[in-house]
């Protein structure tokens, strides 16, 4: 009967050791994404905005002369 307990014991704590090591020894999972930090542009001058067509040629829309 003891040696029936031991071996019980023994199995029990070889399991125990084998789920630590194995636990101990995978790689961790990756950390969660965050975003990015939110970029900066500067909105201020720049450029005028003009239409991407020539003044004798018109838009799409049929608006000619803008």
């Amino acid at each position: 009967m003891t040696r029936l307990f031991l071996i019980a014991i023994c199995a029990v704590v070889v399991v125990v050791v084998g789920i630590v090591v194995w636990n101990t020894t995978t790689e961790p999972d990756a950390p969660a994404a965050t975003a990015p930090e939110r970029q900066h542009y500067d909105l201020e001058g720049g450029q005028e905005m003009r239409p991407r067509w020539g003044r004798n040629e018109g838009g799409a829309d049929g608006t000619s002369g803008n």
